[in-house]
């Protein structure tokens, strides 16, 4: 098993190609299915096997990802019908907590996009002691070259005293993607409302996303900015694919029917040996 080498395929989208690993690795998929049945095909590599240790599928709601999101520099991005969840909700690094507060509003985020311990928490400029404070918080993020990602931005204002009083800037690598964001104006006048914006990238050249927040000083009072969480989630490409540019294909039919024979052979051999066992034990009791 530790050699095996294989692909993991969902109806006419590749979610794993080439694939191997030596550790407990967990993948986590969103797929848009429109029929009654679901079909996971595990296709072995040339003289390989493949394997599966554990599998969940749970429902979502529908509302839980859109299919459609701005895509920079600029535009509307429609078809977003499967992706992988490449990050955990950021909850790291947190200097600022306060869940009880947590205002989940009709219409808006629900306990489904992001739990309370989540919206409860943030990071945000450290700017308390200097009122002239104009730097950006910044986190790197490992993404696969050649592919788009949507980037989802969790925010709730959980820092301030009254409405209006928070405005920042956020960017993705060196663009600015939000400028001048005022959590009171779009979480419905209320404070301490979840809210979150999705942005679709352009195709990866680099192999590092850079994430930051910054001030907005125009309007704002006293420079801050904060992140609650964060995910990026991985698009598939032109041929449905998550992983290289090869698309489901008859040779992957093949392997998931190879696989159905070797499962079919191993039931065989068990129900012979079953058998056995039964007959010697008649046998013995007569």
């Amino acid at each position: 098993m530790s050699t095996a080498n294989f692909g993991v395929s969902a109806g006419n989208f590749v979610l794993l190609s080439n694939f191997s690993t030596m550790s407990t690795v967990m993948k986590e998929f969103s797929l848009n299915v429109t029929s009654s049945t679901l079909r996971i095909m595990n296709s072995p590599s040339t003289n390989s096997i493949a394997f599966l240790n554990a599998l969940e599928v749970v429902s979502s709601p529908d509302t839980l990802i859109q299919d459609g999101a701005s895509i920079l520099p600029s535009g509307k991005y429609q078809g977003i019908l499967t992706l992988l969840r490449r990050s955990k909700l950021y909850t790291g690094a947190t200097n600022f907590s306060n869940i009880g507060v947590v205002n989940y509003v009709s219409g808006g985020p629900t306990q489904d996009t992001a739990p309370s311990t989540v919206y409860g928490t943030c990071t945000e400029m450290n700017s308390a002691s200097n009122p002239n404070s104009n730097f950006n918080v910044t986190w790197d993020f490992d993404v696969d070259v050649g592919f788009r990602h949507l980037v989802r931005f969790h925010f709730c204002d959980i820092v301030s005293k009254t409405l209006n009083q928070l405005y920042f800037n956020v960017y993705i690598d060196s663009s600015a993607v939000v400028t001048g964001l005022d959590l009171s104006t779009v979480s419905f006048n209320v404070l301490a409302a979840p809210y979150y914006v999705d942005l679709v990238t352009s195709t990866s050249k680099s192999s590092k996303m850079q994430v930051s927040i910054g001030p907005y000083t125009a309007n704002a009072a006293y420079p801050n900015a904060i992140l609650n969480g964060l995910e990026i989630m991985k698009l598939n490409n032109s041929v449905g694919s998550l992983s290289g540019n090869m698309g489901v294909s008859s040779s992957g039919s093949s392997g998931g029917n190879n696989t159905g024979m070797i499962v079919g052979v191993v039931v065989g051999v068990l129900g012979t040996i079953v058998l056995a066992w039964l007959l010697f034990l008649f046998c013995r009791r007569r």
